[in-house]
């Protein structure tokens, strides 16, 4: 296990911008965590690993610049031997699941997840444990070896309804899921910083997150959002 006192290093690599903010907001929040880099390139992962020697890789499984994904993650531990691979996902098939896990991944976990569900990850990845969902673990029939290391979780999460959201509150989401703050949302749409402070706590209750950092990490699921 790390120690409390140090800090896990993490270098992410993940094509969808919003996602990224999402992540690097909550690294932010979360002094035991530290985003060392970030990237939406294969190549440029791959030159980060050798040059910084992340503790964990959060890896996209839709990151494979045309190679699948049994040489993406190969070529990502060959350039960093000390990492390890956190994939995550998205509706990928069963198929990339197992070529994930045979070909080095540590852990997969779904981009669906909520921000706490995504720290026990990394944490469970750092401590050199294995990190996969239970429908997971049963659809890609993981191996007695691999199924004895693993930290199987319940998926807990909400599931989002987004049809709940008024146009007024779209749009409010969508500045949110970019990063801005209130005070910055309020002047872009010309309402008063306490309006749109009480428009997030409504706009996250439907969404079925807990703050701005959750919204980032959802909002790639919905194109208003973008």
């Amino acid at each position: 296990m790390k120690s409390s006192n140090t800090k896990i290093n993490i270098l992410v690599a993940e094509s969808i911008e919003l996602v990224r903010i999402g992540l690097r907001s909550l690294f932010s929040e979360h002094a035991s965590f530290h985003l060392v880099a970030e990237t939406a390139y294969m190549m440029e992962l791959l030159n980060l690993a050798k040059l910084h020697k992340p503790d964990v890789v959060i890896l996209d499984l839709q990151l494979s610049d045309g190679n699948n994904v049994a040489e993406s993650i190969a070529r990502l531990t060959y350039a960093s031997p000390g990492s390890r691979v956190l994939a995550f996902s998205q509706n990928n098939s069963e198929n990339a699941y197992l070529q994930a896990l045979h070909s080095g991944a540590a852990g997969i976990i779904s981009k669906g997840h909520s921000c706490k569900m995504i720290l026990k990850a990394i944490n469970a990845i750092a401590s050199d444990e294995g990190w996969f969902d239970r429908p997971m673990v049963r659809s890609t029939r993981v191996s007695n070896r691999v199924h004895n290391k693993l930290v199987s979780v319940q998926n807990d999460d909400v599931l989002i309804d987004s049809s709940k959201l008024s146009n007024c509150e779209r749009r409010v989401a969508g500045l949110a899921s970019q990063g801005l703050s209130a005070k910055e949302i309020g002047a872009r749409l010309l309402i008063s910083e306490k309006t749109v402070r009480n428009q997030l706590s409504v706009i996250y209750k439907k969404m079925g997150v807990k703050k701005q950092v959750e919204l980032c990490l959802k909002a790639h699921e919905y194109k208003y959002f973008q």
